[in-house]
């Protein structure tokens, strides 16, 4: 194919025989002065196009659509289709374009306690759309577009695939633990969350653990995690943190302990996968996000293990987009899998297939690749977030949702699941029930 560039107001796609597909142009209609600037957002409420009022039978979530960009959809010349023409008044690669950027993170100012963006001011969770991969279906549109002008127009097959993802916060409870915190820990037992009987548990493990016994730990579900993933014929990836940027909230393990070791080696000789969980003042700062490759890769160097491909996620899912995929890209990565709201699951980014990042302040196409996280499990579960708790059906019937709209799209489905976390068997539960149906 050829990209040709012109002042002509609309994307033109044409082949050999002459036929023509004509799309709107709105956002890279964009003036200079307006570019990341308030003014270039969507205008709200976005209007709603019903495919049934087209010829067209996309496959998509719902047959009414929102426009992110686009001309007026009640106007009868937004979809028009004659002999060898069509014209369609969404803008489809102006939308992707806003969407896999994550470019109104640049443009609001609307962030956490965390300093993350959060979910509430997203357009996809204003508007009701982002438990959809509201970009697949534009390009489930645009190819009912094609195979209405080519039907003979071959596409690139794709498969399903699940991606479960493990960020190692806490690898062990009790080897890491000194008497000052196994302390304070117990003090919560008993006056904050009145469970004596916990303290007592905390205690003895505690000390059982010093002897060495580090199976009884109860964060110790790595075995538990890689036989599951065995079963089903997937891999797990398990991303570590390397260093603490910011005291205790990175963990309490150091990469280079014994017990680490021991466990990288057991992963890999497993065929499970190793990465980098980035810790939490490494979003903005390039230097600390190299420091803690180069950490992870001397590491696992010196344990002779190879690694081909390497990925991973940020600590609290802080990320930033004019920083953080950069920091990666410059450190060496190969991609990274944060992009989900911490406050709410669904599709951040619009898809749910891996994509290529683009830097929006530089204007550059970067190598790195972004593979968007789908479902946090304390995202579904905790009741600072969206609080489906685990005594219902509600967080699986929530998580499942999300699992099947990949699959319709033939995408991939990413979950998060914190090895300790696992340790609830209610948690282990419900997390096996995910991978199951």
């Amino acid at each position: 194919f050829q990209i040709q560039f012109s002042n002509y107001p609309q994307v033109s796609i044409t082949m050999n025989d002459k036929k023509e597909l004509i799309l709107a142009d709105i956002l890279f209609q964009t003036p200079r002065e307006d570019w990341l600037e308030p003014a270039s957002l969507p205008k709200q409420p976005l209007p709603i196009w019903n495919l049934n009022n087209s010829q067209l039978s996309p496959t998509t979530i719902d047959t009414l659509i929102p426009l992110i960009y686009g001309t007026n959809p009640h106007d009868p010349k937004f979809y028009q289709s004659s002999e060898g023409k069509i014209y369609l008044g969404l803008d489809i690669f102006g939308s992707a374009f806003f969407m896999l950027t994550r470019y109104e993170e640049v443009v609001k100012t609307d962030r956490d306690q965390h300093n993350r963006f959060p979910a509430t001011a997203s357009l996809a969770y204003q508007e009701g759309f982002l438990d959809r991969p509201i970009i697949n279906e534009y390009v489930e549109i645009l190819w009912a577009c094609f195979q209405n002008l080519w039907p003979n127009l071959p596409r690139k097959p794709r498969q399903f695939h699940i991606y479960l993802t493990h960020d190692v916060d806490e690898p062990f409870r009790y080897p890491f633990m000194s008497t000052l915190d196994l302390a304070k820990r117990c003090g919560a037992d008993i006056l904050k969350r009145r469970q004596p009987l916990q303290s007592i548990y905390n205690i003895y493990h505690w000390l059982k653990l010093k002897t060495g016994e580090i199976e009884s730990d109860p964060c110790n579900t790595f075995d538990l995690i890689m036989n599951i993933s065995d079963r089903h014929n997937l891999k797990s990836a398990f991303y570590f943190i390397t260093d603490h940027s910011a005291g205790k909230i990175d963990g309490l393990y150091s990469i280079k302990h014994p017990l680490i070791l021991n466990l990288l080696h057991k992963i890999a000789q497993r065929g499970h996968e190793i990465g980098l969980h980035t810790s939490y003042n490494t979003y903005q700062n390039s230097t600390q996000t190299q420091k803690e490759f180069n950490l992870l890769k001397e590491v696992c160097a010196n344990q002779n293990i190879n690694i081909n491909v390497w990925g991973g996620r940020q600590h609290f899912l802080r990320w930033e987009a004019e920083t953080t995929w950069q920091n990666w890209e410059d450190a060496g990565l190969n991609y990274d899998t944060t992009l989900s709201f911490a406050d709410c699951a669904g599709f951040r980014c619009g898809v749910c297939y891996e994509f290529s990042t683009f830097n929006l302040i530089t204007r550059q196409q970067l190598r790195l690749k972004e593979r968007p996280l789908i479902v946090m499990d304390c995202t579904i579960i905790d009741t600072r977030y969206m609080n489906m708790g685990l005594e219902n059906q509600a967080a699986f019937q929530a998580i499942i949702k999300y699992k099947q709209r990949c699959h319709i799209f033939k995408g991939d489905f990413t979950l998060l699941w914190h090895n300790n976390r696992l340790s609830d068997s209610r948690e282990l539960a419900l997390y096996q029930a995910v991978i199951n149906n």
